[in-house]
């Protein structure tokens, strides 16, 4: 498990758990990677229905490996395999210091890529999720080490323990974060792109020096501005990042087209891999293109990209 088996996705579409129907809709809708909601989108008085719609869908996601049919309410007689579907993440609750059981329990299963941990201030808390998901993983007979785990900054704490939770385990692949938490915890007033910009910062920072995929930007809560959602995913990936958070599937053709690389960025990936490919056949350690060294953080990057493409 490494940054380089991981792909880099453009949007991630949030969908409450607790709406069986909204789920199935939120796997066709475009984005790159959905995201299963047992937290914030769910009432406290929902939480076991949603346990078991989200655990019944992966479950229907590992047998058919494809999205159901937008018209998959009607019956198993409609559900139809599509060519491609997203990455489906599970985002699940905070449980004291830890992450909640039951959520963990309800979300490993075969259909799902990755978990999204809230609120992360601890690297202990991080590698616990870890222990559990190999538990599960070997009692559910799946794939050992195939589930991901994306840590999301929500506070003071969570900024400043980012680099221990980045290395805590090799599930860890990329960070995201959440500014509405984050800004609340700081107290801070005025415009997010100021109010956070050190911490979006120190977030990409950390993220390379722990050989992580680049962060990922939190959501735009604005549904109709959709032109500060195109500055805002601009600026994020200006920084550093790569990839934003959606709540709404309207906000999918924004945020998809700001993280499309651009036919040169294509370009440059296929001469680095062509570059580590050519040192191999040489036997030579070093990587140089066009008179840049090129470690493997870059390489790996080139190859999530040329990913990102097929």
């Amino acid at each position: 498990m490494s940054f380089a088996d991981a792909p880099l996705h453009r949007s991630y579409l949030y969908a409450p758990g607790s709406e069986p129907r909204v789920m199935r809709k939120a796997l066709d809708a475009g984005a790159d990677a959905v995201i299963l909601d047992l937290e914030d989108a769910v009432a406290s008085s929902r939480k076991a229905d949603a346990r078991a719609a989200v655990a019944t869908l992966l479950n229907e996601l590992g047998d058919h490996g494809s999205s159901p049919s937008r018209r998959a309410d009607a019956g198993p007689q409609t559900e139809t395999p599509l060519p491609r579907r997203p990455a489906v993440h599970v985002r699940v609750n905070r449980d004291g210091h830890g992450y909640a059981l039951a959520d963990l329990d309800a979300a490993i299963h075969s259909g799902v890529d990755a978990i999204r941990l809230p609120k992360t201030e601890s690297a202990v808390a991080v590698r616990e999720v870890a222990d559990i998901i190999s538990r599960l993983e070997r009692e559910r007979q799946l794939p050992a080490g195939r589930i991901r785990i994306y840590p999301t900054v929500e506070s003071a704490l969570g900024a400043v323990s980012i680099a221990d939770v980045l290395t805590a385990t090799p599930r860890v692949v990329r960070a995201a974060i959440g500014t509405a938490d984050l800004l609340a915890d700081l107290g801070a007033h005025g415009e997010d792109d100021l109010a956070t910009l050190h911490v979006r910062s120190h977030l990409v920072l950390a993220s390379r020096v722990a050989g992580v995929g680049p962060p990922i930007d939190s959501v735009h809560t604005d549904l109709d501005d959709l032109t500060g959602l195109r500055v805002a995913a601009q600026r994020a990936r200006s920084l550093g990042f790569f990839g934003k958070s959606a709540i709404h599937p309207r906000q999918l053709e924004a945020i998809n087209a700001v993280f499309t690389p651009s036919e040169a960025e294509f370009t440059r990936a296929e001469r680095v891999v062509a570059a580590l490919d050519d040192a191999d056949q040489r036997g030579s350690g070093a990587l140089e293109v066009d008179g840049e060294f090129v470690d493997a953080a870059v390489v790996a990057r080139a190859r999530a990209l040329l990913a990102l493409r097929r």
